[in-house]
């Protein structure tokens, strides 16, 4: 099961699963109401390298990662058009800009993501709808604070950031909240990479 609750009770969402999907909107809208915003955040990765990389782990990556968010986008947009209003950010990754050795599915993924992004920007904007990208590079998480607990790691790690450190996720929180704000009004379609500077290095 992959995704999050909306309350104490709910179950979690599958977000491989339309119908899920589908229900848990229904659901959701029932008991708070219309959905003005929406976040993808739903995701999971690979380290594998690409000639072992079978068709099945192929395909959980990308249902996971890219599928998942269209149909989530697809079963909010009919009342948000019908409002005239609503966000959707989509939670992408510096990966999708950077060609990483061993994440080819990971990165194919969150690619496809910023493509996804301005395509139905592109299209509901005159609907009163904004479709952005928030792509976080490390993130003060458990994963990265794990690996780099290791000196060697963490140098290796903090050498390709221009700011020489990670992000804290109450940076991200911040960032989702602007896109979610009616200061964002006029931004649609946009990738912003929140990652130190680690996608403009050379």
């Amino acid at each position: 099961m992959r995704g999050t609750t909306w309350g104490h009770s709910s179950p979690s969402l599958d977000v491989t699963s339309a119908e899920g999907i589908r229900a848990a909107v229904t659901e959701a809208e029932r008991a708070l109401g219309p959905i003005d915003i929406l976040v993808n955040n739903a995701g999971v990765t690979l380290d594998k390298a690409s000639v072992e990389v079978t068709d099945e782990e192929w395909d959980e990556v990308l249902v996971t990662n890219l599928t998942s968010m269209f149909r989530c986008a697809r079963a909010v947009a009919p009342g948000m058009i019908e409002r005239k209003r609503g966000k959707i950010i989509n939670v992408g990754s510096m990966y999708g800009r950077l060609g990483v050795p061993r994440y080819a599915a990971y990165c194919a993924s969150k690619a496809a993501v910023d493509g996804l992004t301005r395509s139905l920007a592109a299209e509901w904007a005159r609907h009163g709808i904004q479709v952005n990208c928030l792509a976080p590079g490390y993130m003060n998480t458990d994963i990265p604070r794990a690996a780099m607990a290791d000196p060697k790691t963490r140098e290796r790690f903090l050498s390709k950031i221009p700011a020489r450190r990670i992000g804290e996720p109450t940076e991200a929180a911040a960032l989702a909240v602007y896109m979610a704000s009616s200061a964002a009004d006029f931004l649609t379609g946009q990738t912003i990479y929140l990652d130190g500077g680690q996608t403009t290095a050379w």
